[in-house]
């Protein structure tokens, strides 16, 4: 069977889990034509029967983890099962397609381990003990096996290296943490919050990313909006609720259109600035200078 371009992203289907290749969605056969058939990666076959979910069932195959993916836009599950006769091994890849580029990144980096061993695979790809994950295109790729062997870590690396091959598209992070600044930044730990930024639920979508080590690590946050009326309107009500659950310690008149330097009993220093329709903030950083600093460069 060959390999759909990644073009060809299969459209919704219906929400039904099935064990009979037969049953499966015209998408979801597309999606699992990405996934390698017999011996193409040396050694390993297909066993068993594809499986199918969408979102109305998704929690009967991950259970509590589902709300996560749903809240990235999850549309698509396809898994299957490889093993290898020669050492006995199983790993099963479960191929989750996402409603976009975006979505399949955000759900990657937050089930990233930035202490993980990070591949060229796909866009970007880490293996961590018996798993492997990686995200290409609108796509979420999870590798894992319920067995240490020493041929496990080098299986993975060809079956994934192939899976993100045959799914092809879009390999470039989100443009938006191109704006994040890089000295300080720890590695692999950009992230997409969908909701609940800050702990309030009228902030959502959000990009993050973590600056300093250990006991001094702290974070960045950009908030971007439809326009400047709904980041003033948001903006606003965070500063209420950070004089309503720690202290304003001064106003900003600059950079952007101004903000604020504040304190709470989680983050400790806050420094929280607008300019026009993003809302930029440090989230405990060493000192007021080094937040300010970050959040100007930030926002230019």
């Amino acid at each position: 069977m060959a390999a759909p371009s990644a073009a060809a992203s299969p459209s919704a289907a219906t929400p039904a889990q099935t064990t009979a290749a037969g049953e499966l969605s015209e998408s979801a056969r597309q999606m699992l034509a990405w996934l390698p058939e017999d011996n193409v990666v040396p050694g390993w076959t297909r066993s068993k029967q594809p499986r199918q979910f969408g979102p109305a069932n998704l929690w009967e195959y991950i259970d509590g983890a589902a709300e996560s993916y749903l809240g990235f836009d999850f549309e698509e599950l396809g898994t299957l099962d490889y093993t290898n006769a020669s050492n006995g091994l199983r790993v099963t890849v479960d191929l989750y397609r996402m409603a976009a580029p975006l979505s399949a990144f955000g759900i990657y980096a937050q089930e990233t381990n930035p202490a993980a061993e990070f591949l060229d695979i796909g866009a970007e790809g880490h293996l961590s003990g018996t798993a492997l994950t990686l995200w290409t295109g609108s796509c979420y790729v999870k590798l894992t096996s319920g067995t240490k062997h020493a041929d496990l870590p080098a299986a993975l690396r060809a079956l994934g290296a192939e899976i993100g091959r045959r799914i092809g598209g879009d390999t470039k992070r989100p443009a938006q943490f191109d704006r994040f600044p890089t000295a300080g930044l720890v590695a692999h730990s950009f992230k997409v919050v969908p909701k609940d930024v800050l702990g309030q639920n009228y902030l959502t979508g959000a990009f993050e990313a973590q600056y300093g080590s250990g006991d001094a690590a702290w974070k960045l946050t950009l908030i971007p909006f439809e326009g400047t009326a709904q980041a003033t309107s948001a903006f606003a009500r965070y500063r209420e609720f950070v004089t309503s659950n720690g202290e304003i310690v001064r106003g900003l008149k600059a950079p952007g259109d101004g903000g604020f330097v504040g304190k709470d009993g989680f983050y400790g220093l806050i420094v929280a600035v607008r300019a026009g329709s993003s809302i930029a903030v440090a989230l405990g950083p060493p000192s007021e200078q080094v937040g300010g600093d970050m959040v100007t460069r930030l926002l230019r």
